[in-house]
């Protein structure tokens, strides 16, 4: 079985919301946990046993508020670098996912339900090639504590057994073993890792910060052709030339 750990970013003021995630399996949770453990215990306190809050990282706050910036880069590099080069179990590498949605593309659509929409689609079609290619896999999604917590479970339940209502031709989503957990972020580091590729996602879109995302852009779903896992849903998308949209045509 894959986890499908999960997290947002974006507000109600953003032009962007992200959903964004990584797909482990789960013989490999323990040492993918205490892989980014290991990264923290170099700071001091009290970053040593902070967040991995991408967000309060960047900026240099709360318990980053002392740490250098050159530091606070070296820790972003150093996760990105494990994300992008670490192989664990069998040779397996993490998997990432990001849908980003450009909310007045779809002034009629709830843009929080159609991005989940389009994400668990995502990881649902992940372990469908698998299991075609002969590893049988199921998914479980684990994601922050959300205020979509009870929408999100009883979407879940439809999705799972009628296919999305919002994108019309996605099939039942069958890899899904269960309705999403939900955690909340201090207890696992492996949603905080959710949390630094929705945020990175979120920096590109949203303000044209682009870079940590080209480097993330290797570990993305795809069968080195087509990329699966990073989806940026926006109008008139053939013109529109970042990553995503291009892999699309």
């Amino acid at each position: 079985m894959y986890l499908l750990y999960t997290d947002e970013s974006g507000s109600e003021d953003s032009t962007h919301f992200v959903v964004g995630g990584v797909a482990v399996h789960e013989d490999d949770t323990a040492v993918v946990s205490a892989a980014i453990e290991d990264l923290f215990a170099s700071l001091p306190p009290p970053a040593a046993t902070a967040e991995l809050h991408s967000q309060h990282i960047r900026a240099g706050k709360g318990p980053w508020r002392r740490i250098p910036a050159s530091e606070r880069e070296r820790l972003t590099g150093t996760v990105t670098s494990l994300v992008t080069d670490g192989t664990w179990g069998r040779g397996r590498a993490l998997k990432l996912f990001a849908v980003v949605i450009h909310k007045e593309s779809f002034p009629h659509v709830d843009p929080y339900e159609r991005a989940y929409e389009e994400f668990f689609a995502r990881g649902n079609a992940m372990v469908g090639r698998l299991s075609f290619a002969g590893e049988p896999h199921r998914c479980l999604a684990i994601a922050d504590k959300s205020r979509l917590e009870s929408t999100l479970q009883q979407l879940m339940t439809g999705w799972r057994t009628q296919g999305g209502s919002l994108v019309g031709q996605i099939r039942p989503m069958v890899g899904f073993a269960e309705v999403p957990v939900f955690v909340e972020s201090r207890a696992s580091r492996l949603i905080q890792l959710a949390d630094f590729v929705a945020h990175w996602v979120f920096r590109a879109y949203e303000s044209g910060d682009a870079d940590n995302l080209a480097k993330l852009l290797p570990a993305f779903d795809s069968d080195g052709k087509v990329l699966f896992g990073l989806v940026h849903l926006v109008k008139r998308y053939w013109e529109c030339d970042c990553i995503a949209c291009r892999s699309r045509r």
